[in-house]
C-alpha cells in the first residue's frame, strides 16, 4: 500500500515541508489531494467540510494548486494562456476569446510574484525558473487556498531559488497554506516552519522545523538511529589523497565559448575527483567541453595519453570517456524505452545477431541488461519496464549501466543525486567508489559540498569558468570549499 492510514492537517499561513525517500508515499499522497487518485479509505476535509475529489478539476475548483517537478506548462502557448489553462478563458460575445482581458488577468497574477514576465510570451521561451513561476501564477489565478510545490528548485540557480523562497514566503503571509516537497534538506530548514516525514507509506514524523537538525531528520527519513555526517562518512570509507597511479584523463588549457577559461587538470586511475563551486561557476560547461558536447575553442583532452578531438561526443565515447548529464530525463535516458533498451543503447554493435548486420539479438541484449541490473541493484520488476516508471535513483543507475556496458574508463557524473532520496544517494556513492576501486577514473560534480567531502579524493573549485582552488586528502572540508568559493567575490 503506497499510503497507509495517514492523518495530517494543513493550516493557512504556514509552510510545511514534506520529505521522505523515493517510494515513501509522498507522490501518492499528493495525487490523492490533487484528485488524480482516489483513496480506498479515509476522507479529505476543507474548512471542516467533506471534500470529494473525483478528478483533478475538482481540486482546482476547491482551490488546491500544484506545481509538479516535471513542468506541465504548454510550451507553445503564451504565458497568459498557461496561467488560465483549466480555469477557462474570458470570452467576448460568448464565443471569441477576449485576449485583452486574458492578458490582464494573467498580468494581475504575475504581478503578485514580483517578476518581469510578459503575458504574451510563449512559455517555452522562458527560463526554467520563470516556467515554474507561471505555474505558481496559475494557482494564484484560481484563488488557491493550498499550494503544493514538488521539488521546485531543481535546475534553478542560487538567485532563482532565493527569489522562489521570497515568493513562497509572501504567499504564506497572504494566508496561503504551502506544502514544499524537496530532497534538499537545507531548503527544508531554511524555508519551512513544520516538517512532515513519510516512510513506507506511513507518516512517521510531524514536528516543528526548529525541533529538528539534519541528523535527526535523516534518521526519521531512513529509519536509522544514526545518520553519518560527511566527515564521518569520509572517515568510515577511508577516503584519502589521490591514488598514486597512472593518469587516465588529461585536460590542458581548455577554453570554450560557454564561459570556460584555461582549465587544466588530470584524473588518475582509481580516483574520484570532485568539482565544486557556486551555481554558475562553470562546472557543467567545463565537462561538456571536455566531452565534446560543446565546442572547444582552445586546449587539449587526452584519454590514456591519446588526444581526443572533441568535434563530436562520439569521439569521446570511442576513447572511453562518458558523461552522465544532470538532466537524466531528457539527456541521459529515453524515458519511454525499456530498461533493457536504454542499457544497450550505446553498445548495440556488440548485440547483433551477426556482426555487421542491423538485426539486434534480444538474447544478447537481455543478458547484458540482466547483468547490469544485478551489478547495480536496479530496482525494476523486469528489464522490459519503462524507465519513466522507475524512481529517480534507479533512472540514474540505468544511465550508469549504459556507459558501463559501453565500456567507458572515465565517467563524469554531473549532479547524479538531484531528486534522489537519502538511501538512493548512498547507493550512488557506493557505485562511484566501486568503479574507482575497479580502476575507473571518476569525476563527480555536486552542488552539495558535503557530498564532495564524503566521497572525493580531491576537489577542484571553479569560479566563473576558471579553476581557482584545489583541495586534497584531509584538506577536503566544507568550510575550505566554501572559503574558496566566496573568496573570489
Amino acid at each position: 500500500m503506497a499510503v497507509d492510514n495517514v492523518t495530517l492537517s494543513l493550516e493557512s499561513g504556514q509552510i510545511v515541508g514534506l520529505v521522505g525517500k523515493n517510494g515513501a508515499g509522498k507522490s501518492t499522497l499528493i495525487k490523492i489531494i490533487a484528485g488524480a487518485e482516489y483513496a480506498d479509505e479515509g476522507n479529505l476535509r476543507l474548512d471542516g467540510q467533506p471534500l470529494d475529489l473525483n478528478r483533478p478539476h475538482d481540486a482546482t475548483v476547491a482551490g488546491l494548486a500544484f506545481v509538479h517537478q516535471d513542468l506541465q506548462d504548454v510550451g507553445d502557448l503564451s504565458v497568459a494562456e498557461n496561467v488560465r489553462l483549466g480555469l477557462g478563458y474570458p470570452r467576448k460575445l460568448g464565443l471569441l476569446v477576449d485576449w485583452t482581458e486574458l492578458r490582464k488577468l494573467a498580468a494581475e497574477a504575475i504581478a503578485r510574484l514580483d517578476v518581469d514576465i510578459d503575458p504574451s510570451e510563449p512559455v517555452g521561451d522562458l527560463s526554467i525558473a520563470h516556467q515554474r513561476l507561471v505555474m505558481v501564477a496559475r494557482g494564484l489565478a484560481q484563488q488557491a487556498r493550498l499550494l503544493v510545490l514538488d521539488e521546485p528548485s531543481a535546475s534553478l540557480t542560487d538567485d532563482e531559488i532565493e527569489h522562489l523562497f521570497d515568493v513562497v514566503r509572501r504567499l504564506r503571509d497572504d494566508g496561503m497554506a504551502v506544502v514544499y516537497v524537496s530532497h534538499r534538506l537545507e531548503e527544508i530548514f531554511e524555508l519551512t516552519e513544520r516538517v512532515i516525514v513519510m516512510r513506507n507509506g506511513h507518516l512517521v514524523a510531524d514536528e516543528p522545523t526548529t525541533s529538528l537538525d539534519r541528523s535527526s531528520l535523516i534518521a526519521h527519513i531512513t529509519g536509522h538511529e544514526h545518520a553519518q555526517t560527511a566527515v564521518e562518512r569520509r572517515a568510515s570509507r577511508g577516503v584519502g589523497g589521490r591514488p598514486d597511479t597512472e593518469v587516465v584523463l588529461e585536460v590542458d588549457g581548455l577554453s570554450a565559448d560557454t564561459g570556460v577559461h584555461g582549465c587544466s587538470f588530470d584524473v588518475r586511475k582509481g580516483e574520484i575527483l570532485g568539482l565544486g563551486g557556486l551555481m554558475g561557476s562553470g562546472r557543467t560547461e567545463m565537462v561538456r567541453a571536455v566531452f565534446g558536447a560543446d565546442h572547444r575553442r582552445e586546449g587539449t583532452v587526452k584519454v590514456h595519453g591519446t588526444e581526443v578531438g572533441g568535434k563530436h561526443p562520439s569521439e569521446s565515447l570511442a576513447a572511453g570517456l562518458a558523461l552522465l548529464p544532470e538532466d537524466r530525463k531528457t539527456q541521459g535516458n529515453i524515458m519511454d524505452f525499456s530498461v533493457r533498451n536504454n542499457i544497450t543503447l550505446a553498445s548495440l554493435d556488440r548485440h547483433r545477431v551477426r556482426p555487421k548486420t542491423p538485426m539486434p539479438s534480444p538474447r544478447s541484449e537481455k543478458q547484458a541488461a540482466d547483468r547490469r541490473i544485478d551489478r547495480l541493484s536496479i530496482a525494476t520488476p523486469s528489464d522490459r519496464q519503462l524507465v519513466r516508471l522507475l524512481s529517480g535513483g534507479n533512472q540514474q543507475k540505468v544511465v550508469i549501466a549504459k556507459w558501463l556496458e559501453q565500456g567507458a574508463d572515465v565517467l563524469i557524473f554531473d549532479e547524479p543525486t538531484i531528486g534522489v532520496d537519502v538511501d538512493g544517494k548512498e547507493e550512488i556513492y557506493d557505485i562511484m567508489e566501486e568503479l574507482a576501486a575497479e580502476g575507473k577514473a571518476v569525476v563527480f560534480i555536486s552542488s552539495e559540498f558535503s557530498e564532495l567531502v564524503g566521497v572525493c579524493h580531491r576537489v577542484l573549485v571553479l569560479h566563473e569558468g576558471r579553476i581557482v582552488g584545489e583541495l586534497e586528502g584531509d584538506a577536503v572540508t566544507e568550510p575550505a570549499i566554501v572559503e574558496i568559493c566566496y573568496s573570489q567575490n
